[in-house]
């Protein structure tokens, strides 16, 4: 394994010009993203190492910020530029996925340092349209071998079933994380293998993470292979964090980089924990109506009578609302929602959660609010 320790510590003291720079001659196999892409989970080429003689594709994905969406355009500029237009939907179906993913051939590229502009368009229902900006900065490398020959045609071969991700995601501890106390954040995935273990990890600097995934000695079959690793930050300050995380896996020196983002914020008044799973299913209703503009109801239906508490939560976990504190009676109990803060003010247009607490038991359900017309 090839780690450039050296190289990044050296990036992180220069100033961003000269840290591009840097980048854009990293060993062959490496690549680094930079830039304000928060909706993207993780990045590939294809093939990696890029090699001149043969056309590279580029492949970015991502999620979408209200649990789905659609993609409405992509496009290459040129072999340094591309866009994508991502439109995220306020209402979501029970089988819609909250994922994206998007490949753009570049063709081929002359052997060196190449940099990759990056547009993404994010049209939200409830904050309006965003432009963000990336570059990646990546090396091909010069090959004189053949390209291997066309594999055979394939169209009778049933397609392989889809493997999970190498990264799935990252959770942050304490949350919400404020700039007073340690932070850990915990990042997890799945290995192309079994026993996967986390054999080296490293804090490079404020900007960049990495970890070998090895086989774990002694382990016989895991076939979960799922893996997981907690990176101790220590204090962070406010904001947004965007921070790079290179994945190697044992015996290949590629580095695969995916983005992790987490929020500080310096004020925790009004933040609840992440609406949990249902563990009341048929105590609370689903909302009606839902979508909604001026209010959704719902009802609450109890064998006895019993002390509770319902709370309108966004998707970040803020608690926006509440909405009962007392006593429920025994029966059918009508309750709703008026899209409002507590102060009286409109929420914005979003997906958010109501959730029932009672007797250390929770059941949350989701609900969308719409613009006015």
């Amino acid at each position: 394994m090839r780690w450039t320790w050296m190289a990044r510590a050296v990036v992180c003291a220069a100033t961003l010009l000269a840290w591009a720079g840097l980048a854009m001659t990293a060993a062959p196999a490496a690549a680094q993203m930079t830039g304000d892409l928060r909706y993207t989970r993780g990045y590939d080429l294809l093939p990696n190492p890029p090699v001149a003689t043969r056309p590279t594709t580029f492949v970015l994905y991502g999620v979408y910020p209200t649990g789905c969406g659609v993609v409405e355009e992509k496009s290459v500029i040129d072999s340094g530029h591309v866009t994508l237009r991502l439109r995220s939907l306020a209402a979501c179906p029970d089988s819609s996925i909250s994922t994206w993913a998007e490949s753009f051939s570049l063709g081929t590229l002359a052997a060196g340092s190449n940099l990759l502009s990056i547009t993404l368009t994010m049209d939200r229902p409830d904050s309006g349209v965003s432009v963000q900006q990336g570059t990646l900065a990546f090396v091909v490398e010069d090959s004189s071998s053949t390209p291997p020959p066309p594999p055979p045609d394939s169209s009778s071969i049933p397609p392989p079933a889809p493997s999970p991700p190498l990264f799935n995601g990252s959770t942050i501890s304490p949350w919400p994380a404020t700039p007073e106390v340690p932070i850990a954040l915990t990042v997890s995935g799945f290995a192309p293998f079994d026993c996967p273990g986390v054999s080296a990890s490293a804090v490079i600097d404020t900007s960049h993470l990495a970890l070998t995934l090895s086989r774990r000695p002694g382990c016989v079959v895991d076939t979960t292979r799922a893996w997981a690793h907690t990176f101790e930050l220590g204090l962070q300050r406010e904001g947004y964090h965007h921070m790079d995380l290179a994945i190697t896996l044992e015996g290949d020196s590629l580095e695969h980089h995916v983005p992790v983002v987490f929020l500080v914020v310096s004020d925790s008044a009004g933040w609840g924990p992440p609406p949990p799973p249902d563990s009341l299913e048929h105590v609370l209703s689903p909302g009606r109506p839902n979508p909604f503009v001026t209010e959704s109801r719902f009802s609450i239906s109890l064998d006895g009578a019993t002390a509770a508490y319902v709370a309108v939560y966004d998707i970040l976990g803020r608690r926006v609302s509440t909405v009962f504190r007392g006593t429920l009676n025994a029966g059918t109990t009508e309750l709703a929602w008026n899209g409002r803060h507590d102060d009286g003010s409109r929420a914005t247009a979003g997906v958010y959660f109501y959730r029932l607490e009672m007797n250390g038991r929770v059941v949350s359900r989701r609900v969308v609010l719409l613009r006015p017309q």
